[in-house]
């Protein structure tokens, strides 16, 4: 009985934490010569009444469960990448289906790299007994880019082309001269063009939340290993539930420009400047509700979170076209449309449409002091809907709309049309935890 009695009395003197409130915990009798036995019931901070449901769980020797917490976190992650149709070309004509042409860049996927980012929150117990909280973060991933450019010497070398598939061919005379078939506009061609194209995309990605938590289920307890004096492990498993509020946005563009200069004598000579451009934004605003389990043995924590969004996307779609001649006999100027933005397509374009978020985590965390924790962890989401700048192009050109336009008859081609698509984005994520 003798050494039971000094391991509680050291416990009363030396935990300030203890000594702060009224304490209870069940201590049964024991001989001298008798294994020490911790009866296994965690301590509980009398909150002076209130449901003793509720109150303030302070592990053994551990982490005391404070009212304020926030949270840092370094973003490594990945996304699902954009298509794109081939856009620049090479060979004898750089149509499609030549035997000779090759795709210099599109057909393929883009922006699907790694990238970096960040994520912060702040979170606030709202009563004494952390049954109800209310917590709020914003992340952002870092801008991904890519950039081509294809050029040639001052004589032209080698042929570039851009391809589309012309949907009123015209022969030498300027009459129809149907079928329609796969073209290329000309970037650059010995003796005739000298030029250089450059592609640009880029996308960006952020979110934020604001969300109450509630506590749905609670157990813990302390144990300690055979030495009475030794250290005590405290153990605990919480169940929250969670709802609140989720913003998402999505932005992202292609840019396609050509620095054209004619190799002809006048009256044909002339410099062209020419640009597409397609951006699309995809804004999403919606209920949250998931939950999120936490299990703490020791210093360590394990987190599991389960969220799904439900709302609506703002989406557009924005093409714009311009083409600059200069140093011309005529027709200089600048003209509203290029090649694949003309004025069947340019303009802004909306719409809403409902989306679902779902979102996926899991995170180990190491308690580092009494306030401050290290952890680590996986988080995967994905987004039901979403326009994308590369679904945005249309390679279908009606050659009459190219600036400056003439006569025109035939399809009002390209046109715009709304495409839907998915997008995921997951990784991992390395941060600190802090209490106060």
């Amino acid at each position: 009985m003798i050494l039971p009695a000094v391991c509680m009395f050291l416990l009363l003197v030396l935990s300030p934490s203890l000594a702060s409130g009224q304490v209870r915990r069940h201590a049964p009798s024991v001989a001298a010569n008798e294994e020490f036995e911790v009866e296994e019931e965690a301590f509980l901070v009398d909150d002076g009444g209130a449901d003793l449901g509720c109150r303030v769980l302070e592990p053994c020797r551990g982490l005391q469960l404070g009212s304020l917490w926030w949270e840092a976190d370094y973003l490594l992650w990945w996304t699902k990448g954009m298509e794109i149709p081939p856009l620049v070309t090479s060979g004898a004509t750089g149509a499609l289906d030549a035997s000779d042409t090759r795709i210099l860049y599109g057909d393929e996927t883009i922006l699907d790299g790694v990238r970096s980012g960040f994520r912060v929150g702040l979170g606030s117990w709202l009563d004494a007994g952390h049954c109800w909280g209310v917590e709020g973060d914003y992340w952002m991933l870092g801008e991904a880019t890519d950039h081509f450019r294809a050029a040639s010497d001052v004589a032209g070398n080698p042929r570039l082309f851009r391809p589309f598939f012309n949907i009123n061919p015209r022969d030498e005379n300027g009459d129809f001269a149907p079928p329609a078939r796969e073209d290329a506009e000309i970037v650059s061609s010995p003796g005739l063009l000298a030029g250089a194209v450059d592609v640009d995309s880029y996308s960006q990605l952020q979110g934020a939340g604001l969300r109450f938590r509630r506590r749905l289920y609670c157990e813990s307890d302390c144990a300690s290993g055979c030495d009475p004096c030794g250290p005590v492990i405290a153990r605990s498993s919480r169940l929250d539930v969670l709802l609140g509020y989720r913003y998402a946005r999505l932005r992202e563009g292609i840019r396609i420009r050509e620095d054209l200069t004619s190799l002809l004598p006048a009256p044909e000579q002339g410099s062209f400047d020419i640009l597409d451009e397609f951006d699309t934004a995809n804004s999403f605003h919606g209920a949250d509700l998931g939950v999120t389990w936490q299990r703490r043995r020791g210093p360590w924590q394990l987190d599991i979170l389960g969220k799904l969004a439900l709302g609506g996307v703002e989406q557009s779609v924005t093409i714009a076209g311009q083409t600059m001649i200069s140093g011309s006999v005529a027709d200089n100027g600048v003209f509203p449309g290029g090649l694949l933005a003309q004025r069947t397509n340019i303009g802004t374009h909306r719409r809403q449409v409902f989306a679902m978020i779902p979102e996926l985590g899991v995170g180990l965390g190491y308690q580092l002091t009494s306030c401050l924790s290290a952890r680590v962890g996986y988080n995967f989401l994905y987004w039901s809907r979403v326009v994308r700048a590369g679904d945005a192009i249309d390679l279908d050109v009606n050659p009459d709309l190219l600036p400056p336009e003439e006569a025109f008859s035939g399809a009002m081609r390209p046109r715009f049309e709304w495409q839907d698509t998915d997008f995921w984005a997951q990784g991992i994520r390395v941060g600190l935890e802090g209490v106060w």
